[in-house]
């Protein structure tokens, strides 16, 4: 969920800000994601019922993958940042980023084009676009790049990016109870009230998800202050825990306030600041935990990097090996809800597996055919342009 190649947002591996603790933590998030995916979308509810244990475990956790994506996402954009003499994100890779951003936010919309060609556009029902403006991950992590972005360029300095983006990440979080007991659809058309209500369906409006890039974004610029990579690994080891119990603190603090305050019709682990912040706690901890596995393992660091910066690619390989494209259908499709939770897991080392592959060989044409990557893009137009309009 974040970009393909990060490239522009990540280091190279040779970087001394590469943090591998990182890379980890978001590679095991999007093994939890891909098999998140295929059970829920495949297994019938009577094998999977998230209501009861263990299914309800599973499903929390599973809640964790979009905040582990958007925080390292958000940490991830300080450390490749550069910024000119006065001190401000320099010119040309505030438009790589926005590009990007817009790169990203047409990715996750042709995922869920509501037609077979353009040309039938205006006659596609009304459910339809509705399902289409839905903001899904893809969406709102262009968005909130896009915001991130803004902030880099106004501010001097790492220093105070990280004061500001703590401020608007907490900020995003306090006001989104009060988002959401209004009646947005009323007030903005539905392509853009679909970014603020979970309403209409969408999955990962800005309030209160946005929240987690900006404190990635405060995270990273804490970290970046620090010496050296080896020391800042270090410190997640020795402080990230204690960062992480000091944030149930305050999100026991927050409930408590909250406490006061009406909510009526408002789904608590939907927009209660307090379990939002949970979420970024617990998020601490992974970082925690993965900081330590990697320092382990670093004979495998590299790997971590690789499968990292390709997030893009492998979000949007496996839910087309999933759920195919609005011009062919593929498994979800043809067996939604339909299979036992053994066949199901049968499925789970498939997508998974077939999806790595299919990044391997991406990125080994890329890097031995002449003119590889030039050759990707453009088929890739071709097919597109050509389904689009035939």
């Amino acid at each position: 969920m974040n970009n393909a190649s990060y490239s522009a947002d990540v280091p190279s591996s040779k970087s001394d800000n590469r943090l591998y603790a990182l890379d980890l933590a978001r590679f095991i998030a999007m093994l939890m994601m891909m098999q998140g995916h295929t059970l829920d979308s495949l297994v019938d509810s009577q094998y999977l019922d998230t209501s009861i244990f263990p299914w309800n475990i599973w499903s929390f956790i599973r809640g964790l993958t979009a905040p582990v994506f958007l925080m390292v996402s958000g940490a991830v954009h300080v450390f490749a940042m550069k910024r000119d003499e006065s001190g401000r994100m320099t010119s040309e890779l505030m438009k790589r980023r926005i590009r990007w951003a817009f790169i990203i936010l047409a990715v996750g919309y042709l995922l869920v084009f509501p037609a077979n060609r353009i040309f039938d556009l205006p006659f596609i029902e009304l459910g339809a676009w509705k399902g289409f403006f839905q903001v899904n991950i893809l969406q709102l992590t262009a968005v909130t790049l896009m915001g991130v972005v803004w902030l880099s360029r106004k501010t001097r300095s790492v220093e105070s990016l990280g004061k500001y983006a703590l401020g608007i990440g907490l900020g995003i979080l306090l006001l989104a109870p009060a988002i959401h007991s209004l009646d947005v659809f009323a007030l903005l058309p539905e392509p853009l009230a679909a970014f603020f209500s979970y309403r209409s369906g969408s999955i990962f409006p800005i309030f209160p998800f946005s929240a987690f890039m900006f404190l990635g974004v405060a995270i990273g610029a804490f970290l970046k202050c620090l010496p050296t990579s080896a020391g800042r690994t270090e410190y997640i080891k020795k402080k990230g825990l204690y960062a992480a119990v000091a944030t149930f603190g305050i999100a026991a603090v927050v409930w408590a306030i909250y406490l006061a305050v009406p909510m009526p019709n408002l789904n608590y682990q939907l927009v209660h600041p307090a379990f939002m912040l949970l979420r970024a706690g617990i998020v601490l901890a992974i970082f925690t935990v993965a900081a330590y596995i990697s320092g382990k393992t670093t004979s495998f660091n590299k790997h971590y990097s690789f499968f990292s910066t390709k997030s893009l690619h492998i979000y949007v390989i496996h839910l087309v090996l999933l759920y195919g494209t609005p011009w062919f259908n593929s498994v979800a499709r043809w067996y939604p809800k339909l299979l036992t939770l053994e066949q199901g897991l049968a499925l789970v080392p498939a997508i998974v597996g077939t999806t790595i592959l299919i990044v391997l060989a991406s990125n080994y044409v890329q890097k031995n055919i002449r003119l590889g990557d030039a050759f990707l893009r453009y088929s890739f137009g071709t097919v597109l342009a050509y389904a689009l309009l035939r």
